[in-house]
């Protein structure tokens, strides 16, 4: 395969539309096809039809329609590369896997070996819990679990054993090393062997978004320390990018809102009782990285920390994240209980759900912790609030909401809103939110770089930089090349990946002429920091050859949207389909777009 799109024509034709939209809901034969009730919105009699014959399913209650891919995509809540990747992995097929270079290859091939070192641990651990006569599954159901919640979450034991589960994975086959790897056995104190990271713990599978074991979290059983033990950074677990039960809260999340707990039990508990978009941090303070993560899936977060000081801190930390990553976020007021676990066993689902519904903005909350620091009855300890809380509506740039703030704040403390006015913006207060007259400035000089010019500066660098070709390549496909004898080039590289510099005797035989291959090699990049600026130069690239494929297939929508309403004679359903397929392919390529950094 030369590129991506060759995988994707190679996953539609390996995998049957019909066999996966039939794991997921129930279809039956009409005629040449099959029809279900629709999965995308409520019906009693089904509309939903699926062609095996064209590999396309349509709606004819709600419109919905596309491939397999869409499909997937929308079942599971994944973007267009993950739903791939999500087939690819069903019929043994690996995206980009010959633009990868032979140390990239050998890299995947450890990655995949770990995820199945990972899955056969996380087995071990389950097997082990579900034999029921230990202190684990004890304490799951001491805590409230029910068994379909334990399998659901694929929970386990490590038991009172030194090395169980090493012995466990070197009967599999697997070598130390590769176990050291996953970050699950650790060298003994003298040096000579080694044990299981984990020892008598309820173990917490980690999944990633795609449902793969990538690490584990271990909760002791008795007052050993540390109380909650995770996974190391491997390479394919790092807790910065991954949250705790994503996997299964992307398939819940309903208006883009996504609630963020402290810990393994609060996500479990919550889902237990119904809460289903919810997700934990994994043990740690939420990072940019986790923020961008939730961006992907929801525009709104609503925390849910303990009401302990650390919880607290976390909360304030993690709210100014979330808030940076453009996120609406929110607090869950707690009050009565230590974690969400206690609060909704204690007071039931219905009152946590109206917990939800009356949540805190992330200012009120700061503004609530502020007024527990502070004495207001006591004069001094009254202004100091005022003022502390006056540097937090500083940071407001919408005038209604400081308005609301400042209000709030003046309740709080009996003090005026002109006078925290004052406080905040000075005594020329009133013009701070009056709209300035627009300054003339002068026209700025700005070097503009075209999608050709980039691309022959990204050939130059193919060309003359061994040590970059593999980042190039793992960030565009071939198809991203706008010119057909860049194309012939790229292809070139691949094959021989092991070559230093290209030099044009070498690419002589792709008969291309002399003439274009000096413009390659004249191309100045001096001016490019590579280190710094060769990702950005990449996506300004890659956001234009989308931009221009988008433009060539509304061009040949146009003209089929013409020809049909000109051509009598054409076969309209075919047409259709082919608008269908085309209106498929755009959307796709948007959501690439929209998804480059």
């Amino acid at each position: 395969m030369n590129d991506i799109q060759d995988v994707i024509q190679q996953i539609k034709e390996s995998v049957d539309i019909v066999d996966i939209i039939s794991s997921y809901i129930s279809i039956s034969p009409s005629g040449s096809n099959y029809k279900a009730l629709c999965p995308f919105h409520s019906e009693k009699t089904p509309s939903f039809i699926i062609s095996s014959q064209k590999q396309m399913y349509k709606c004819f209650g709600c419109g919905e329609g596309g491939d397999v891919i869409k499909f997937v995509m929308k079942m599971e809540n994944l973007d267009f590369v993950e739903a791939l990747k999500f087939l690819g992995q069903k019929v043994g097929i690996q995206i980009n896997s010959n633009n990868i270079s032979k140390i990239d290859r050998e890299k995947l091939n450890k990655e995949q070996k770990l995820l199945q070192i990972h899955a056969h641990a996380a087995r071990y651990f389950f097997a082990n819990l579900m034999k029921k006569d230990n202190s684990g599954y004890k304490y799951l159901i001491s805590r409230g679990l029910d068994e379909k919640t334990i399998k659901y979450f694929g929970l386990g034991y490590a038991s009172y054993s030194w090395d169980n589960l090493i012995k466990y994975l070197l009967n599999k086959g697997y070598k130390i090393e590769e176990i050291v790897d996953c970050g699950l056995a650790i060298p003994k104190k003298n040096g000579k062997g080694y044990i299981d990271r984990f020892i008598n713990r309820v173990i917490f599978p980690i999944f990633n978004t795609t449902g793969n074991v990538i690490g584990f979290g271990g909760r002791v059983l008795d007052n050993s320390l540390p109380k909650y033990l995770n996974s190391p950074d491997t390479q394919i677990f790092n807790k910065r990018f991954n949250l705790y039960g994503l996997n299964f809260a992307r398939k819940n999340i309903s208006d883009k809102t996504l609630i963020i707990v402290e810990g393994y039990m609060d996500v479990i508990t919550l889902f237990q009782f119904g809460i289903k978009n919810v997700v934990a941090s994994l043990g740690t303070s939420l990072t940019k990285e986790q923020g961008k993560l939730i961006k992907k899936y929801a525009n709104k977060v609503i925390i849910a920390y303990d009401c302990d000081e650390a919880g607290v801190a976390a909360t304030i930390r993690g709210m100014d994240i979330l808030k940076e990553a453009g996120l609406d976020v929110k607090v869950l007021k707690l009050d009565k209980a230590k974690d969400p676990d206690e609060y909704i066993r204690t007071y039931g689902i219905e009152e946590f759900k109206n917990s939800i519904q009356n949540c805190i903005s992330l200012y009120e909350f700061k503004i609530n912790i502020l007024r527990k620091k502070y004495n207001l009855d006591i004069d001094d300890e009254r202004i100091k609030f005022t003022k502390e809380a006056a540097l937090l509506i500083k940071e407001i740039k919408s005038p209604i909401e400081a308005e609301y703030y400042i209000n709030l704040i003046s309740k709080i403390a009996n003090i005026t809103p002109e006078a925290i006015k004052k406080e905040i913006y000075g005594r020329y207060y009133k013009n701070k939110f009056v709209k300035e007259k627009p300054k003339t400035i002068e026209k700025l000089k700005v070097e503009t770089n075209t999608i050709e010019n980039a691309e022959f500066q990204i050939m130059k660098i193919l060309i003359t930089r061994k040590d970059l070709r593999s980042v190039i390549l793992l960030k565009l496909d071939i198809d991203d090349f706008l010119i057909d004898k860049n194309k012939e080039i790229v292809k070139f590289i691949i094959k021989n990946s092991d070559l230093d510099i290209i030099s044009i005797d070498k690419i002589k035989h792709l008969d291309i002429d002399e003439k274009f291959l000096n413009k390659i090699l004249d191309t100045d990049i001096s001016h490019i920091d590579l280190k710094c600026d060769l990702n950005n130069l990449l996506t300004i690239f890659k956001r234009g050859s989308l931009k221009q494929r988008v433009d060539i297939l509304c061009k040949r929508q146009a003209d089929l949207e013409y020809e049909k309403k000109n051509n009598k004679n054409i076969d309209m359903s075919e047409v259709d389909m082919q608008l269908l397929q085309i209106g498929l392919d755009i959307m796709k390529i948007k959501k690439q777009i929209d998804n480059l950094i």
